[in-house]
């Protein structure tokens, strides 16, 4: 057989174990992106002119997008207090970046991956939701478990991929005889991995965020569960919030919030760091003090020890508005948004399909702006490949894949 027949298939391989990774292996992330990329650039090389199946070009909106945020990016750079520092960080960003246009690559080597792609994310959160039960001595306790990917990186990943299952879910409900129940008992079981994982992190942002999420993806697929099939859904989903109110691990982080002398000093760390944020913006409220440039909170406003120099924010507005000023949250609000303005004519797609994915991508942008309240995601390496990977596979599905059945334009989908 030959190298060229071959080839196409490695990247969608390397794609998905990317994907089951996202939800609990560090480890495979670093491994699998790096690989993922140097085999689209084996692509660049020789694949344009003897692979087989044809790719179209990215969405010029994205493309345009992109390119505005990165032109005000090297400005802020250039003219703040850390140039250089200002643009080895760009190089992490442009790691990150090339996540959406790599997917798009793999999944038009190999077009029908995209149906095994809410599989490999389903085997991912029903693993980390063996390995924190195990780590929580087979309870379901808040005890911050760790799982492979650390603290923060898991919460935010459950929120990111657990309403993804709900679509999967919703999908799996028009299908018939045993595939339909084969995909539901999956796709339960992966929410139920990644109930036992929330519970098990017991992330705030997390607890809040994520069932906010799902219950959005739950109400536009609705048609999708009918009769008591939707019922049955509504109220596992209602025994599970229950279990989470009752949880008293889970009620004394909230009650946390309102007491920042308690054990966890969470919470005076960030309003230090927020204020701290907005007053080095009110410094220099047009272009920043330059991107990865905004420096530690000063000695006395420090809640633990830091040794870092530099330190983002607690907050994506924030650390943008700091480090890039008004100009570079412009530019950043037009850039990550462009998505939405690109899959919205989708919304109400006939096809299960685009629908699914348009939907999945909504919710990763919408994490980002919720958990970004909260923490500097963007700034977060292993969110990020999850976000640009499910937003790539979205445009990709939307107007990268070739399919004869789907209306030519987005404008003629019928509401």
């Amino acid at each position: 057989m030959s190298i060229h027949r071959i080839l196409p298939a490695i990247g969608p391989v390397i794609l998905g174990f990317l994907c089951l990774a996202q939800a609990y292996s560090r480890a495979g992330i670093n491994v699998s992106y790096p690989l993922l990329l140097l085999w689209g650039c084996l692509w660049l090389v020789q694949g344009r002119r003897r692979w087989s199946k044809p790719v179209k070009p990215l969405p010029l909106e994205w493309l345009r997008g992109l390119a505005i945020f990165l032109a005000v990016y090297l400005l802020t750079a250039l003219i703040g207090s850390e140039p250089l520092r200002s643009l080895t960080y760009l190089s992490i960003n442009l790691y990150v970046f090339l996540a959406l246009p790599v997917t798009w690559l793999a999944l038009s080597q190999w077009p029908n991956f995209i149906y095994f792609l809410p599989y490999c994310y389903g085997a991912g959160l029903i693993l980390t939701g063996l390995i924190t039960f195990q780590q929580a001595n087979y309870c379901l306790s808040c005890v911050r478990a760790m799982s492979y990917l650390g603290i923060i990186d898991l919460s935010g990943v459950l929120i990111q991929i657990t309403p993804l299952m709900v679509g999967a879910l919703a999908m799996a409900q028009s299908d018939h005889g045993r595939k339909k129940i084969a995909k539901t008992i999956f796709f339960l079981l992966a929410l139920a991995g990644a109930f036992v994982a929330m519970i098990n992190n017991c992330t705030r942002i997390t607890l809040l965020g994520l069932p906010f999420l799902c219950a959005v993806m739950f109400l536009v697929n609705y048609k999708n569960f009918k009769n008591a099939i939707g019922l049955f859904f509504f109220l596992l989903a209602l025994l599970g919030s229950i279990y989470i109110v009752k949880n008293g691990a889970i009620i004394d982080r909230f009650k946390d919030m309102t007491a920042p002398t308690s054990l966890s000093l969470n919470n005076t760390e960030r309003f230090n760091y927020w204020e701290h944020g907005y007053e080095v913006f009110k410094e220099h409220p047009i272009f920043g003090v330059g991107p990865a440039a905004k420096p530690n909170i000063p000695v006395e406003k420090r809640v633990r020890p830091s040794k870092s120099a530099f330190q983002h924010a607690h907050n994506v507005f924030l650390t943008i508005m700091a480090e890039m000023g008004l100009i570079g949250l412009v530019a950043f609000l037009y850039f990550i948004t462009r998505p939405v303005k690109i899959l919205w004519p989708y919304r109400r797609s006939p096809d299960q399909l685009t629908f699914f994915w348009t939907w999945s991508a909504f919710m990763v942008i919408c994490h980002l702006f919720l958990n970004g309240i909260t923490d500097y995601v963007f700034g977060n390496k292993m969110m990020m490949f999850l976000h640009f990977s499910i937003v790539g596979a979205a445009l990709w599905v939307a107007e990268g894949r070739q399919d004869p059945k789907l209306e030519a334009s987005p404008a003629a989908l019928k509401p």
